[in-house]
């Protein structure tokens, strides 16, 4: 079959791991683009391809239409799994979109979320409380990597029932790197909870997979969050109150432990 669509770094990302024969739900599918690519490179069986805003579902629409795809493409309007029958996918690929808007939409729909095997997912934020909150829930992270398009960087995640890291054997990777850290914890004088506090965000906000690898795009990545927190810290100077002063010490810490990352890397 002939492929019509090309995709950019991201989705591409996100095709590589959807699992071959997979039935797609593809929310927030903007153009339809990474469902029409996945069936013409005959990778799935087929999809629903839904959107919540009527400008992009329409494109979805006329894309799919114009390539004769509709039997095996479904477009469908609507918010997150709400347009989704119980069983009728077993794959969803999300990529786009806040981190917690996308536990809002597995949440509004726990009977769907049964019969589901894989998530390939592409927050843009709240990455740490996507992977512990799938990972409490039971799912197993698979794999994830950095991806780098028009000079910003993503990450791609897939989850599984099936196979992967559990939560308990993740969180014993967060112990190694408080191992590594904890002579800087000593040096800034930092107490024991302020420090496995802040082991705690960074391990999961960067990904406990990611910091074993990647190296050229995790440096870049860890820069951009250097200069947050620098921006953070600016700002927050202009303020004398206690509340701002301990905020400022927590941000202080925070580019210590980073910098102890980016020295392991």
């Amino acid at each position: 079959m002939t492929v019509s669509v090309s995709l950019g770094p991201r989705l591409q990302a996100v095709a590589s791991l959807v699992p071959e024969g997979s039935i797609l739900g593809d929310i927030g599918t903007d153009h339809a683009y990474l469902p029409i690519f996945l069936y013409e490179t005959e990778k799935i069986a087929k999809a629903v391809a839904i959107d919540v805003h009527e400008g992009p579902y329409k494109s979805a629409l006329t894309a799919v239409k114009s390539r004769k795809l509709g039997d095996s493409l479904d477009v469908r309007f609507g918010d997150g799994l709400m347009p989704l029958e119980v069983g009728e996918v077993n794959t969803l690929t999300l990529a786009g979109m806040g981190g917690r808007t996308m536990l809002e939409i597995f949440s509004a729909r726990p009977d769907v979320m049964k019969g589901i095997s894989n998530l390939i997912l592409q927050p843009q934020g709240a990455e740490g409380a996507v992977r512990l909150t799938l990972l409490e829930q039971g799912w197993k992270l698979g794999f994830e990597r950095l991806v780098e398009e028009d000079e910003r960087i993503y990450v791609v995640m897939a989850f599984s029932k099936e196979s992967g890291w559990g939560l308990d054997e993740l969180q014993e990777r967060e112990t190694v790197w408080a191992q590594r850290l904890y002579p800087l914890a000593e040096k800034e004088q930092m107490t024991e909870k302020e420090f496995q506090s802040i082991v705690h965000i960074l391990v999961w906000q960067f990904g406990p997979l990611i910091l074993e690898g990647h190296k050229e795009l995790l440096t870049k990545q860890f820069n951009e969050y250097r200069d947050r927190l620098l921006i953070q810290m600016k700002q927050m100077k202009k303020s004398n109150s206690p509340e701002i002063i301990e905020k400022i010490r927590e941000v202080s810490y925070k580019l210590t432990l980073v910098e102890g990352l980016s020295s392991w890397q």
